[in-house]
C-alpha cells in the first residue's frame, strides 16, 4: 500500500495504468552501456532518414550524391 511518501534518494517510475510510484535502483554500468548503444543507433537511423538519399549503411565512402539536395519538412 502506498502511504503517499516518496523516497527522494531513489529514482521513481510511474506507471501509466496507475498512479502507484515504485522505487528502483540506479542503472548498472551494463544497462547504461546498452542504453547508450540503443540511443546511438536511434540517432544514426534518424540522421540517415533525414539527410541521406542513398548508402544509409555507409558501405562505401560518403559522396555528395548520397546526400539529399533539399530537406523537406511537414
Amino acid at each position: 500500500m502506498c502511504d503517499g511518501t516518496v523516497n527522494e534518494e531513489a529514482p521513481r517510475m510511474v506507471s501509466r495504468e496507475s498512479s502507484h510510484v515504485t522505487a528502483r535502483a540506479p542503472l548498472s554500468n551494463d544497462e547504461l552501456r546498452l542504453m547508450d548503444a540503443w540511443w546511438s543507433a536511434c540517432n544514426y537511423l534518424a540522421v540517415g532518414m533525414i539527410y541521406l538519399r542513398a548508402n544509409p549503411l555507409l558501405r562505401e565512402p560518403l559522396k555528395p550524391e548520397h546526400i539529399k539536395y533539399r530537406l523537406l519538412g511537414h
